[in-house]
């Protein structure tokens, strides 16, 4: 049998060299041998970390049921958002309709709910397309519901303003009677004044009244007049903006000063019978515009003040 080759071996420390000699036959063995055992390796690597049969290694496949189980949380969570904001959209336009505003253009309501079918993401699941599907599914839903959340809540801005500003409206317009008594004369515009004796127009409405009994704001608004006015006794005129004015007339006695803010119902003034007045009573006037109009159309049925 002829050698095939030697090998030498030179250790680091002070011992002789030694060598093996091998035969061609021994060289091809020891060669399938190391080749056999890298394969082996390369099999136990790809099983561990490359994909399996079905797509994923154990480990991956293991992940993802722990992904599905969880995915699965989170569709229910969506799908109960998505309803209420279903209901939160009812009820918006339910405040719209009541705030006499107009429902929301169909075309911003396409914002809300168009987009992409699926959303992209940067890190897809290795190994389980249905489950990345899944996720694109959700994610997209996601930003879908955001975008009306969005569109929902700048609807309900609109809304709160609406009616924050009815309601200072509403606030500022003469609804409920100057004081407690009894109607003694209505707006006209030919009335014999009971001084007078002349015909001449009555720009309001008296209400006969105790003396001493409380005058109230019929609304709430700015005092930019009180004092003496000639005719009208003690008089406090009340700006409530809008274009409407209100003027109480004949006072005993002012309780308000000119520039001082007042609510509806705050006692402005006490019932009496000062300048051309032959009784204790009220001249209740509401202006629109600089023009009188009848008080009567601005007080609620039985709206009167204690």
């Amino acid at each position: 049998m002829s050698r095939f080759g030697t090998f030498m071996f030179i250790p680091h420390e002070k011992h002789g060299v030694r060598s093996l000699q091998l035969t061609r036959r021994a060289a091809v063995g020891l060669g399938i041998a190391l080749l056999a055992l890298v394969g082996l390796v390369a099999a136990l690597g790809y099983r561990a970390f490359a994909p399996s049969g079905d797509g994923a290694s154990p480990e991956m496949v293991r992940e993802n049921v722990r992904l599905k189980a969880e995915l699965e949380r989170v569709e229910g969570r969506v799908a109960t958002l998505g309803q209420q904001l279903e209901n939160l959209l009812r009820r918006e336009e339910e405040l719209r309709l009541a705030a006499d505003l107009p429902p929301v253009p169909l075309a911003v309501q396409a914002v809300g709910v168009g987009g992409p079918g699926h959303a992209s993401f940067d890190n897809p699941i290795l190994g389980d397309g249905a489950l990345n599907e899944r996720v694109g599914s959700v994610s997209s839903t996601l930003d879908m519901l955001l975008r009306r959340s969005k569109l929902v809540a700048s609807s309900m801005e609109g809304v709160k303003s609406s009616i924050a500003s009815q309601k200072k409206k509403f606030e500022a317009t003469p609804s409920i009677w100057p004081a407690s008594g009894f109607l003694s004369s209505t707006f006209s515009l030919n009335r014999r004044h009971p001084i007078f004796h002349d015909v001449r127009p009555h720009y309001g409405i008296d209400i006969s009244a105790r003396r001493g009994s409380p005058i109230v704001s019929t609304a709430a608004g700015k005092v930019v007049k009180a004092g003496w006015e000639h005719g009208h006794g003690n008089f406090v005129e009340i700006d409530h903006g809008h274009g409407v004015r209100t003027t109480y007339s004949h006072a005993s006695r002012i309780l308000v000063k000119r520039g001082e803010r007042v609510r509806r119902g705050d006692t402005i003034a006490l019932v009496g019978s000062t300048g051309y007045s032959v009784a204790p009573h009220v001249h209740y006037e509401v202006h629109e515009d600089g023009k009188p109009v009848d008080p009567l159309k601005y007080v609620f049925p039985d709206a009167i003040a204690d």
